[in-house]
């Protein structure tokens, strides 16, 4: 399993427009048949701060993922919302309930 987690900052006043522009990447990823999890996180301490957690069965999942119209069209539409560019990193899942399955 692949483990991608990904950090967007949005700019102020624009958590609602991200919320609503991640959904729909969010209910479409959910569907993907590679796609095992995928969390939206709220920094507790910056309403601005997000993070996603998402588990994919392997990396032809996650190459699969980017090639999905719900991805490009959230990707299109974060560009005037966040503050500048996500960052992601890559991890293999060693030890979790979803291995134990």
């Amino acid at each position: 399993m692949l483990v991608q987690l990904v950090h967007i900052q949005v700019k102020p006043g624009r958590v609602g427009d991200f919320l609503d522009a991640f959904r729909i990447n969010y209910d479409g990823t959910r569907q993907e048949p590679g796609n095992l999890r995928f969390d939206v996180l709220q920094d507790p301490d910056d309403e601005t701060r997000f993070s996603i957690y998402e588990v994919f069965v392997d990396e032809a999942a996650v190459d699969a993922h980017r090639n999905t119209e719900h991805y490009a069209k959230t990707v299109a539409l974060l560009d005037d919302i966040m503050t500048g560019p996500r960052s992601k990193v890559f991890y293999r899942m060693m030890m979790s309930d979803l291995t134990d399955v």
